[in-house]
């Protein structure tokens, strides 16, 4: 290789060279540039010990491999594929089995009443007696304990479970419409209309069963198990609190409701002494007048002085770009007590220049977390202000993928805030309602699709680690979590050495 002489200026956010008339080699100077976006890329500063190097040398061999086999074979490549696609082919994947086992700290971005398999809800939630099936005045299958909410004859589940010819293939019938799998997403995928239409029907269709105050107990009961199935040890979940009924006629109000979910996490930590906890942020539509917002901070701030450890912030959700815009609701959302957090929704559109205006009105109104931040990298002015104050965007994948933002993963604009070391999270959204458990899908699809391809175990327990960083916790909480994670990620690294996954 010949020399060249060379006058360059290459800049980085947290590198600087100066390279003036140097007698360097091409190649000397190409792998410099190579190694320092390396080094300023999420986990570029993580060292590891000699155990580490071992796990990440077994980590890296698979990642390689399956690398180099999807571009043999790209129509079998997960990290291309859509989800309901590739998930199949995860079964053979060794970095997926590593993934399963990685402590992956805490689940920041969760809405509670998508989280748990839609596969255990039917096996487990729709076996009580009580349990009918009927339709709405729009035709839609709903599942209800109350028969009075029907506009058609009712089914009783029990019964038709008993009397089918085929108990799976009625399984799998009721669980179509709780699940958003489709075999052809990419009928779907150009319509997001139809994309959020079938999301809201499952709502609509669940409503009434998770209402269900003993449904509602064996659900989370359930939620708190698949998180600790999925190495998960700490969470956040959005939640409206619906009002809950029992047997007994009586209504349990959003504070009540409160109080029940608390001593389902409670008598968990009790049973799973690693389980740091659950913390809920309360959630209301983001469509409605300014007199029904206020209303909604109300419930909001008489819920967070009477539990302010348990429920610590709140969210608008809903489809962005058909709900109102947060500057819609500033007035009211100005009136908050100090100790209250925001976490706000934003950015989670194709837009430029109009719903993305959300991501503005979030960091004015002092947001702590961003969730999904999917149109961030179009506004420099907004990135460069959540890098500098260091609020984390909750990035999730998978939703972003199935809700129609995005067919290949690999054009995500996450990959521009993993470049960057953005103060990122990966997280889930509705995992239950697209096939999904946990984080594991997700982080698998960080790890092969959003990073660069020689990112390695440092960016899995940056990942982590932020998630850790970025939760609400006491000193107490923090301490326990920090000592939880260092344990169960030695176990970790010891597994994945003696090739134990």
């Amino acid at each position: 290789m010949r020399k060249i002489s060379w006058l360059w200026l290459i800049i980085g956010l947290s590198t600087l060279f100066v390279i003036e008339c140097a007698e360097i080699s091409y190649d000397t100077l190409r792998n410099k540039i190579i190694d320092a976006e390396r080094s300023v890329a999420v986990g570029g500063n993580i060292w590891l010990t000699s155990a580490e190097d071992k796990a990440n040398s077994i980590l890296m061999n698979a990642k390689r491999a399956e690398m180099a086999e999807g571009v043999k074979t790209p129509e079998k490549f997960p990290p291309a594929m859509h989800f309901f696609q590739g998930k199949q082919y995860l079964r053979q994947s060794e970095v997926f089995r590593i993934i399963q086992k990685l402590p992956k700290g805490a689940l920041l971005h969760g809405h509670n009443t998508g989280m748990v398999s839609s596969r255990w809800i039917i096996t487990n939630l729709t076996t009580l007696y009580n349990l009918y099936t009927c339709r709405d005045v729009n035709g839609l299958l709903m599942f209800t304990y109350e028969q009075s909410k029907c506009h058609s004859e009712v089914q009783n589940v029990c019964l038709e479970r008993i009397n089918a010819e085929d108990r799976r293939l009625y399984e799998r019938q009721l669980e179509k419409h709780i699940n958003m799998y489709t075999v052809h997403p990419e009928s779907m995928i150009t319509d997001k209309r139809k994309i959020w239409q079938r999301f809201y029907n499952i709502f609509k269709s669940v409503e009434n069963f998770y209402s269900y105050q003993p449904a509602f107990c064996n659900y989370h009961k359930r939620l708190l198990e698949e998180l600790c199935e999925d190495n998960i040890f700490y969470a956040e979940l959005r939640s409206p609190l619906t009002p809950l009924y029992g047997d007994n006629n009586r209504t349990m109000n959003a504070l009540e409701v409160a109080n029940e979910l608390e001593a389902i996490v409670e008598g968990f930590k009790a049973r799973h002494p690693d389980f740091v906890g659950l913390k809920v942020i309360y959630t209301k539509p983001n469509q409605g007048t300014v007199d029904e917002m206020a209303q909604h901070l109300i419930t909001f701030k008489q819920l967070h002085d009477a539990k302010p450890n348990f429920i610590i912030g709140f969210d608008l959700v809903g489809q962005e770009d058909t709900g109102d815009p947060l500057h819609k609701f500033v007035n009211e959302l100005t009136d908050m007590p100090p100790t209250a957090n925001f976490f706000f929704h934003a950015g989670e559109t194709n837009w430029f220049g109009k719903t993305d205006w959300n991501l503005m009105d979030a960091l004015l109104l002092n947001t702590k977390r961003i969730g999904h931040g999917y149109a961030l990298p179009k506004h420099p002015n907004i990135w460069s202000t959540v890098k500098k104050r260091n609020i984390a965007i909750e990035v999730s994948p998978i939703s972003n993928q199935v809700m129609g933002l995005v067919w290949d993963l690999r054009n995500h604009p996450a990959t521009f805030l993993i470049a960057e070391n953005f103060p990122i999270v990966i997280t889930a959204d509705y995992p239950g309602i697209w096939n999904s458990k946990g984080l594991s899908y997700d982080f698998y699809y960080a790890f092969m699709a959003l990073a660069p391809a020689e990112a390695d175990l440092r960016f899995l327990k940056q990942l982590a680690l932020n998630s850790i960083k970025y939760s609400i916790l006491t000193s107490e909480e923090r301490r326990k979590i920090n000592r939880v994670f260092q344990k169960k990620w030695e176990e970790f690294i010891y597994n994945v050495i003696n090739l134990r996954f």
